[in-house]
């Protein structure tokens, strides 16, 4: 895995491999979470739609065709208080080409073309194209309103950070997304073109000397100096200023309990390795004090886990409960959470969360799209560091970091939504 500089405010992330039958390659915009989130999610879905070369569905789809059959997605995410939007093209490897053409820089041409040159007129966007992606994205919006797992672990960090940009959907809302004009998204598009940071991540079998050829003189055309581009920083809380609870009710089957918790992080590799430890005896895994005691001795949850987010320094502990066993079930997550604090596990635990941790950081070579997505998850850092990397950092955690790191965590928000029948 190696990272470089190709232009101002570009990095290309590069994995050359003959591992897989498939290559994939993604273009990452990022930028920060602010109050044009809901038009930068468009724009980027209505860039991986059609663009100048292929201004219809159907002719972007016969070029996908010609490409083997290559997929062209778009996405919006949250890293920290970043909104990365990506354009990712996945095909068939370049080894597999019957007429030993290069289907990987084909897909690249096909990605910068999409960025560059998108299908426009002089008022901006085409109506007909907007209309269609605010529908789609406005339908994706309410998908995910309806996984009320999704939607709870949502409105919790929606209560826990609302005075900072993080709570800001990298979605955007349906309210905004009705309002936006072809205009509006044209004016986010040439904003940043100009000042955004790019990473490019391709894995596969590939010259990369030539996808430099291809991409640079593209950036390079747009003048982009690096004292204009503007790189996104996260607001980090190191703690709480007391707990807040928020109740909701809603027609659901089953009562959602979310817990934010701050971690003590000033940045995001601040203690990294020990407070990731420390989150896997805790909350993540089937040896963790929530699985094994506050789900399967306790019976109180019928899923309980904790996930550190450490791009923004927060713990989202998250479980599923009847309403009359929340309280009954937040009391014992934390009690759980001072078992940790005070040291009440056994090597044995610390070995099995490490080797979990080892076994997740392995895993990421095991196909083209987690190797992209690793690249992704460390666009905002300095230095990029490989799986084997946080392979070392965590075996060298100790008992006594493990428990500094536990005693840092504070108690921030508690969200809880219940059925209106069993309120009733």
């Amino acid at each position: 895995m190696e990272r470089k500089k190709i232009a101002a405010g570009v990095t290309l992330c590069t994995h050359k491999t003959n591992q897989f039958k498939t290559s994939a390659v993604s273009l990452n915009i990022i930028t920060a979470l602010d109050n044009k989130a809901s038009e930068k999610a468009l724009l980027v879905h209505l860039l991986a739609r059609t663009n100048k070369d292929y201004p219809t569905l159907t002719q972007m789809n016969r070029r996908l065709a010609s490409l083997y059959g290559a997929v062209l997605s778009a996405n919006a995410i949250k890293l920290g208080e970043a909104q990365v939007l990506t354009l990712s093209l996945v095909s068939v490897d370049n080894r597999f080409a019957l007429g030993g053409e290069s289907i990987l820089e084909e897909g690249i041409k096909l990605l910068m073309s999409c960025l560059f040159t998108p299908d426009i007129t002089p008022d901006g966007f085409k109506a007909e194209n907007l209309e269609r992606e605010k529908r789609l994205l406005s339908e994706r919006i309410d998908s995910e309103n309806d996984d009320k797992i999704a939607y709870a672990l949502k409105r919790m960090t929606e209560e826990m950070c609302c005075d900072e940009a993080y709570s800001i959907s990298p979605l955007g809302t349906k309210d905004k997304i009705a309002e936006i004009t072809g205009k509006d998204v044209f004016d986010v598009w040439k904003k940043l073109l100009l000042t955004c940071p790019v990473q490019i991540n391709v894995t596969g079998s590939f010259d990369e000397e030539k996808l430099t050829d291809i991409i640079k003189p593209c950036f390079d055309r747009l003048e982009r100096k690096d004292g204009d581009i503007v790189y996104p920083r996260t607001e980090f809380l190191s703690e709480s200023y007391g707990v807040k609870t928020v109740t909701e009710k809603q027609k659901v089957q089953q009562g959602k309990l979310v817990i934010g918790l701050r971690a003590g992080m000033t940045y995001d590799m601040d203690n990294f390795a020990a407070i990731k430890v420390m989150n896997a005896i805790f909350g993540s895994g089937t040896f963790s004090k929530l699985f094994m005691n506050v789900r399967e001795k306790m019976s109180l949850c019928y899923y309980c886990s904790a996930r550190l987010v450490s791009q923004k320094g927060i713990i989202a502990v998250q479980s599923g409960v009847e309403t009359e066993n929340t309280q009954k079930a937040l009391e014992a997550i934390r009690h759980e959470l001072d078992e940790v604090r005070q040291g009440n596990f056994s090597d044995e635990t610390i070995e099995a969360a490490k080797l979990s941790l080892k076994e997740a950081y392995l895993s990421v070579s095991d196909s083209v799209l987690s190797i992209d997505a690793w690249f992704t998850s460390q666009c905002l850092s300095g230095d990029f560091m490989s799986p084997e990397q946080y392979i070392a950092m965590t075996d060298g955690v100790s008992r006594e970091e493990i428990i500094v790191a536990a005693n840092m965590i504070t108690e921030d928000t508690v969200y809880i939504l219940e059925s209106e029948k069993e309120a009733e």
